[in-house]
């Protein structure tokens, strides 16, 4: 049977980056005729955050296919701004998308008005994963889990949280942790995790969710408070963190959200086992594994094309059942 770990490891403004690269090595891939200008790799997210990581990737494609890889960041609408760029393109490989679960696979479970589907892609490779850490602000002088609920029945209904957007996966596992827990919070969605953790250190928000590498340099100083984390064991980023499942809250053991690239549905096969390949190839280099690790992403071999797509069928399927657990209606 397939498992997670053995598979892995509102309109906002457009902006693009360009990662600069060493001169092109001389044995070059091309299939018939692609890559024949750069590749425009367009991301859901704000700049900054997981899809930065992006970078450690791109001059290694460059190197191999010959082509710059460039960045965009399309945030809004829960992904689908980003999502139904990649759609309008040809699906000649020229234009992918680099989006994490959250925008492929929850936001069309949870958001009305969702047109995007996980079928009208193909699955590249994935990247990396993630798992989620629950934050608080010092202002609420809170230490633990048990504090936060604690504070949170005492004032009910005065404490607010913030997402990167609807059904994104930091806003799912934040309505769960209130279900669970039985605390009543107000949801405010952004449209990029920065923003959200800003909001967060200020008080407007007063706990969130967010990735572990993301939080770190404020905790670190002290502007926001870890109380937990999800996973089945405690993170090495952060073993000082304890599980939700240690606290008494099972259910947030598989709770990961993954980082891969697809393309549009009806891109070359051969395309996307070249990328795939590579993809692979670059995730096997040390410097880059250190890289994420220090920045508390986890990386292992992302498998075939074939193993992504299963893997994130099998994500669908465990935030199918959160959704239906909060009481979220599914599109029908």
């Amino acid at each position: 049977m397939l498992s997670r770990r053995n598979l892995l490891v509102g309109a906002g403004l457009t902006t693009t980056v360009a990662f600069a690269a060493r001169p092109l090595r001389a044995q070059t891939r091309m299939f018939d005729g692609w890559p024949s200008r750069p590749i425009t790799v367009i991301s859901p997210s704000g700049a900054g955050g997981p899809s930065a990581n992006f970078r450690l990737y791109t001059e290694h494609l460059q190197n191999v296919f010959g082509q710059p890889f460039l960045l965009e960041h399309a945030p809004g609408a829960s992904g689908l701004i980003a999502l139904n760029r990649v759609l309008r393109a040809e699906p000649d490989g020229h234009t992918l998308l680099l989006t994490s679960s959250s925008n492929i696979v929850l936001a069309p479970l949870v958001v009305a008005d969702f047109t995007a589907r996980l079928d009208q892609f193909e699955p590249i490779a994935m990247l990396f994963q993630f798992r989620f850490l629950l934050l608080a602000n010092p202002i609420l002088k809170v230490l633990t889990l048990d504090e936060l609920v604690s504070y949170a029945k005492a004032n009910p209904g005065k404490l607010s949280f913030g997402s990167p957007g609807v059904g994104t996966g930091g806003h799912l596992v934040t309505e769960l942790m209130v279900k669970r827990t039985g605390i009543q919070a107000v949801h405010v969605p952004y449209k990029s995790a920065p923003q959200q953790m800003m909001d967060t250190v200020s008080g407007a928000l007063q706990f969130t969710f967010d990735t572990i590498g993301n939080s770190r340099g404020m905790v670190d100083t002290g502007k926001l408070v870890p109380l937990a984390v999800t996973g089945a064991t405690r993170s090495e980023a952060a073993p000082q963190v304890p599980t939700l499942r240690e606290l008494g809250y099972p259910g947030f053991e598989n709770l990961f959200v993954s980082i891969g690239l697809l393309a549009k549905r009806g891109t070359s096969l051969d395309i996307i086992k070249a990328l795939n390949t590579e993809i692979n190839r670059r995730n096997e280099n040390e410097a880059l594994v250190k890289k994420l690790r220090e920045g508390a992403y986890e990386v292992m071999n992302a498998g075939s094309q074939k193993d992504y797509g299963a893997a994130l069928v099998m994500e669908q399927n465990t935030w199918a059942s959160v959704v239906k657990e909060i009481g979220f209606a599914t599109k029908g």
